[in-house]
């Protein structure tokens, strides 16, 4: 009886051994086929973050997509070649795209990883370059406040999820827990309907100050003509509802005010205001010559009273600063209270100019304390400078320049000392030739007598102080010698 009880315990082991070995087999096996699985799953999931990644630009981090002719550039590869030939005529020495990037943009991007970041940048980023190569004077655009920050790829990351959106919005996905089958009531309907309407108009608010454009753009309600409505809405701005003021299109077909959508842009982000598709200030152009003739002859009311006169859209500008030069004339007329008449100003004496300039005197001192470090004489010369030229008085102005600059149109005062000592003319001669000269010419070319003796006395023994080295025996060391006049 007892061995084979003992029999059947170790039957019973080794059954029990086979079972436990097959299950960790088993275990294993799935353990396995799992991490191959997530290794599958992040590999995958790497390999369209990095497919999404060709589609955004390097340095912005905009999608080629909205670009209508879907132009890109490769960040490693060679200049094209206009770039080539703007660098060529500005002898700049870069011939790859990495040298421009870094030098514009400050990126380098030699030591970039195709898993993290996009090899192409788009072809707003290559105006930028061109412009800022070229140092132009035109506005250079650049989308964002600074250039676009890369990360790996992570289960949030930004890449992937806006690459699955697209241009579009957010969904707002319903919580399930919270979500109720909405009754159909006409009160929530219209409660709705309200709210929707107040987000437009404070959209349409928060654009038109944005703008901020009253002083300058025209109001539709000028128009001489009562026109349709649907009228007054295509010659209009969408986004400040003034009549359009430099008109400019975009890529999908609305109209705007230059100066309105480029603040609009810079403020609320690169998108259409009236539809919100994509939208950058490189791709705005004027509209068809038709359209702009029609706005041209749109026919205005003067808003100004006692005028009211009817005037096309063309010539408005000229009629209204007509009326701005007729008020600034009767602001600055001269009202005369009676009394004596007043004289012109060069006919006063001196201490009466000094009293009427008075004013403006002590705005030119505080204008030039302010800006020029208290130099009142080269702002009054440049200012006398600018009235001369305002008058094409230019051989006067080069004149004044010259003196400005030291040079003079005048003979230094020794060469004037050679020619009087020359032509044997005594003091008072050579003052009465000189005075004629002036008076003649309005010029100063000979210099007065002062400083013919000024440049004398510099020839004279005694002028510079001499000594003999070694001093000499039986000779008075004193050089002053009195220095001979006239």
């Amino acid at each position: 009886k007892g061995e084979p009880a003992a029999s059947l315990d170790k039957v019973t082991e080794k059954q029990v051994s086979q079972v436990t070995s097959e299950t960790d087999t088993e275990l294993n096996k799935s353990i396995q086929t799992g991490n191959k699985d997530v290794f599958h799953l992040s590999q995958r999931e790497i390999e369209n973050h990095q497919a999404n990644l060709q589609y955004l630009c390097r340095i912005c981090g905009g999608s080629f997509k909205s670009d209508a002719h879907k132009r890109s550039y490769p960040v490693h590869g060679p200049v094209d070649d206009d770039t080539q030939a703007l660098l060529r005529k500005k002898e700049k020495k870069a011939t790859s795209w990495p040298d421009l990037l870094s030098k514009v943009f400050k990126i380098d991007v030699r030591g970039d990883i195709d898993t993290i970041y996009p090899t192409n940048f788009c072809h707003n980023c290559r105006n930028v370059i061109q412009r800022k190569s070229s140092n132009s004077q035109s506005e250079v655009y650049f989308p964002r406040k600074s250039t676009m920050e890369w990360l790996p790829h992570s289960p949030s990351c930004d890449v992937c999820s806006t690459s699955f959106r697209g241009v579009k919005r957010k969904k707002q996905f319903l919580n399930p827990l919270l979500s109720k089958k909405p009754r159909i009531v006409t009160r929530c309907a219209r409660k709705v309907k309200q709210v929707r309407n107040v987000k437009q108009v404070n959209k349409k608010s928060v654009m038109k100050k944005t703008a901020d454009c009253n002083k300058i753009h025209l109001s539709t309600k000028i128009l001489a003509i009562d026109y349709p409505v649907e009228f007054v809405k295509s010659i209009s701005c969408q986004v400040c509802d003034h009549i359009l003021a430099d008109p400019v299109e975009t890529t999908c077909k609305h109209l705007f005010c230059r100066a309105c959508i480029l603040k609009c842009i810079k403020v609320m982000g690169s998108y259409c205001p009236a539809c919100y598709y994509p939208c950058f200030p490189t791709d705005l152009v004027s509209p068809v010559k038709s359209f702009l003739n029609i706005l041209n002859s749109l026919a205005l009311r003067c808003p100004i009273k006692d005028c009211q006169e009817e005037v096309i859209l063309g010539k408005y500008g000229h009629h209204f600063s007509s009326h701005k030069k007729a008020e600034d004339k009767e602001s600055h007329v001269y009202v005369n209270k009676g009394g004596r008449p007043r004289q012109h100003l060069l006919s006063l004496t001196r201490r009466a100019q000094k009293h009427r300039l008075r004013e403006l005197k002590l705005q030119v001192k505080a204008f030039a304390e302010k800006e020029e470090g208290g130099d009142v004489k080269s702002v009054c010369l440049t200012l006398f400078l600018l009235a001369l030229r305002a008058r094409n008085e230019h051989r006067q102005a080069d004149e004044l320049e010259a003196i400005m600059q030291g040079k003079g149109s005048g003979l230094p005062p020794a060469v004037c000392l050679a020619i009087r000592v020359n032509t044997f003319l005594s003091c008072s001669q050579y003052h009465k030739m000189y005075r004629t000269v002036k008076a003649i010419t309005g010029r100063q070319i000979f210099q007065p007598l002062h400083a013919l003796r000024t440049a004398e006395k510099s020839l004279l023994p005694g002028y510079h102080p001499f000594e003999w080295k070694p001093p000499l025996k039986n000779v008075s060391s004193n050089t002053d010698v009195g220095i001979i006049d006239g």
